[in-house]
């Protein structure tokens, strides 16, 4: 069973720890997505600081993801024709390699669509890697849509931009 909460201070160490291990599995299927460069432990830890980040556990209290989940988005993003505004975005989502294909990102990215709808903002934006077809595949099987792609970190290939839509009849 996985839950979803708000990260704490404790939660930092385990979380980071879990991120390298993330972004040393990327790296080898092939997507380079993070590196030493991105993402760091010091946005992490703003994001904590922030009551931005949220982590999923198990029922031992185990950090098996993250994710921040905010209304902030990527000045990148203005380029994009999003449906919807605000929005709340995802950031830096990462699930422990050791559990990855068992529900820990569905579970966290629907926290944030829930998020989202308790706070009325009407859609959820998104990025990943163009070689990121793992994620690609859990927005679309979310029900997001592809709207559009972005550059970000100096990677030479785009990040394709995804939304979804909280309250439809409304936009």
């Amino acid at each position: 069973m996985v839950a979803i909460r708000s990260a704490r201070p404790g939660d930092l160490s385990p979380l980071w720890d879990l991120v390298r291990r993330a972004v040393a599995h990327m790296n080898a299927l092939g997507n380079p997505q993070w590196g030493s460069d991105y993402p760091t432990l010091a946005l992490y830890t703003a994001d904590q600081a922030a009551g931005e980040l949220y982590v999923a556990v198990n029922g031992a209290g185990r950090v098996l993801g993250c994710a921040c989940i905010n209304g902030a988005e990527s000045p990148e993003y203005a380029a994009v024709a999003w449906s919807a505004s605000p929005a709340y975005s995802v950031h830096r989502l990462a699930v422990d390699p050791e559990v990855q294909r068992q529900g820990v990102a569905p579970a966290l990215m629907a926290y944030a669509e829930e998020l989202a709808r308790r706070a009325g903002v009407p859609a959820l934006h998104v990025d990943t890697y163009a070689r990121n077809d793992r994620m690609q595949a859990l927005f679309q099987k979310r029900g997001f849509r592809q709207v559009g792609a972005i550059s970000l970190h100096g990677r030479p290939e785009p990040y394709p931009c995804f939304e979804k839509l909280i309250f439809p009849d409304k936009v």
